[in-house]
């Protein structure tokens, strides 16, 4: 009787520790995705936010500045109050610019113990009619932001 009886405190006891064990690792952040390993059918926008939220797009949406230079023009693209945590992680990966027939015109990427906020500044030499910038979240995927450029 003896025995059985700690045969059976043994099972419980492994089966708790494997219970604790899958409830950490349920909770654990999974790493983030590279690029390679993600699929999206469109970037998101601020009207078109997939299966996040207004709030979400309010922080992914990539701001868009333009400035006059010389015979070209330097774009700023920026993403305000995103975070840039490596704890979680959390952070823009990277920020492309490109013109209306999608070709690349710059990239910057970023980690995730760079500071915020992501702010990537192009300067080309001719002035398109309109640009598109894309913005690389490691949680929240593509976002997009496309804008005439506009010269003051």
């Amino acid at each position: 009787m003896k025995k059985s009886f700690l045969v059976v405190i043994a099972v419980v006891c492994v089966a708790a520790g494997l219970m604790l064990i899958a409830s950490a690792w349920a909770q654990m952040p999974s790493a983030p995705l590279k690029d390679q390993d993600y699929t999206q059918p469109e970037p998101y926008t601020a009207t078109n936010f997939g299966p996040w939220n207004a709030a979400v797009a309010k922080t992914h949406v990539p701001e868009i500045k333009f400035e006059k230079m010389g015979m070209g023009v330097k774009v700023t693209v920026q993403i305000d109050n995103h975070p840039m945590d490596p704890k979680k992680p959390h952070y823009i990966m990277w920020i492309r610019l490109e013109d209306m027939t999608g070709k690349k015109l710059g990239e910057k990427t970023f980690k995730a113990t760079d500071p915020g906020p992501a702010i990537a500044v192009f300067e080309l030499p001719d002035t398109p009619d309109k640009v598109k910038a894309f913005e690389r979240c490691n949680i929240h995927g593509i976002w997009l932001n496309e804008a005439a450029v506009e010269l003051k």
